[in-house]
């Protein structure tokens, strides 16, 4: 006999953690992304004893529409459509006619980009628990979408591919690619409920607990970054990845990726800092840039030894008629061997000298694939004891007449 309606009855807490789990099980096995939305408005109302709740997705346009809803009418929200900023969240609560107290909205978030927004209007105020839970359901819902849309988009591609007969690389692809989606929202769920048991929801934490939860949590986040290579690299063998085309300034994407990877730096006593930069804007996809960027300045924190230097610096070039927007990420590192400076960029590639340290050897294949699909190059330069400067060069904005 089950005993989860006694202790329902008797901690609230555990009532929600238990329906949260079943919520986070039902996602982990949905593969459609209407389904994904509508189980996720519905059940979020549920779990939080919400009047209404919605999900809110970009449009082709980028603008913010209600995806999924529960507990509105239809024709108040068919036409809403907003810009992702502050502002979308006062004409919601707007819309969904609440006090401050009883709207709570978190948003979507798919490796550190926000996607979207979930919002419930609840029937009394609102607590800091309740927005936890919120957050933990987003956690889980952002995970189950990405993987419908990107699952979606490789699979559909793969299994055209191999009707074709394209062989062996193209099956490898597709396992590991199904391999990565259906990890992906299980560990979306761990650390899901990391976070809630950070915040105390389910009782008092000591320091030696927070600290290990804190471990679980990188190494949950470090395991998701894997899996999105995994699903990256078996996009791009399908030709499924887009990029877009928009005003990229170098030097402040430059910026935030060393100013992310700081720490990271500081921990192996390390100098990671911005060297001249230059003025360059290109056309890019930002987001991806960025991606990039933070690849590269990992692994030269990762390959570089202690007390090591990296640099990050901007140019604008002109070679023959192209002008470019130029990144270098310079590092005093060992080198890399001429025989192996070719080879570092193919796929699942690992030297001899990287074997010890963590990752499947896809970052730069990806990074060269991208920067090649935004028009530009990804170079390498290095010499064996004399360090190693990676270069990404994009076509500037606006080139001198």
């Amino acid at each position: 006999m089950s005993t989860a309606p006694a202790f329902d009855a008797v901690d609230p807490a555990f009532a929600q953690l238990r329906r949260l789990t079943e919520i986070s099980r039902a996602l982990t096995y949905t593969t459609s992304l209407e389904q994904v939305t509508r189980l996720t408005v519905e059940r979020g109302a549920e779990l939080l004893d919400a009047q209404a709740a919605v999900l809110m997705l970009p449009d082709a346009e980028g603008l913010l529409h209600v995806r999924a809803a529960h507990g509105v009418a239809e024709e108040l929200v068919a036409r809403f459509r907003a810009p992702l900023n502050d502002e979308v969240l006062g004409r919601l609560q707007g819309l969904l006619g609440v006090p401050d107290d009883c709207f709570i909205a978190v948003p979507l978030v798919v490796g550190g980009a926000v996607t979207g927004l979930v919002a419930v209007a609840t029937r009394q105020p609102s607590t800091a628990a309740d927005e936890s839970l919120l957050s933990a359901l987003a956690d889980q819902a952002a995970v189950a979408l990405e993987n419908a849309r990107l699952g979606g988009e490789v699979r559909v591609e793969m299994e055209d591919r191999l009707r074709a007969s394209e062989g062996a690389t193209s099956a490898k692809d597709r396992a590991l690619a199904t391999l990565a989606h259906d990890i992906r929202s299980p560990l979306g769920a761990i650390q899901g409920y990391c976070e809630l048991l950070e915040d105390e929801i389910y009782g008092p934490v000591n320091d030696r607990q927070r600290e290990a939860l804190g471990r679980v949590r990188m190494s949950g986040r470090h395991l998701l970054s894997l899996l999105d290579n995994v699903m990256d690299m078996a996009r791009i063998s399908a030709g499924v990845v887009q990029v877009s085309a928009e005003p990229v300034a170098l030097p402040d994407v430059a910026r935030d990726a060393v100013h992310m990877l700081i720490p990271a730096a500081d921990a192996k006593l390390q100098t990671l800092q911005l060297g001249r930069m230059a003025p360059a804007t290109v056309t890019a996809d930002h987001a991806r840039v960025r991606q990039i960027l933070v690849n590269l300045i990992g692994n030269a924190v990762k390959f570089t030894p202690q007390d090591g230097s990296i640099c990050v610096s901007t140019a604008v070039l002109a070679r023959g008629d192209a002008h470019w927007g130029e990144v270098r990420v310079a590092d005093s590192g060992p080198g890399i061997a001429p025989a192996e400076q070719s080879a570092i960029f193919q796929p699942y590639y690992r030297s001899e000298g990287t074997a010890h340290a963590p990752g499947v050897g896809l970052g730069l294949a990806i990074s060269r694939a991208l920067v090649e699909q935004m028009g530009g190059e990804l170079d390498l330069e290095s010499e064996p004891g004399a360090g190693s400067t990676f270069i990404i060069r994009l076509p500037l904005l606006h080139p001198p007449a």
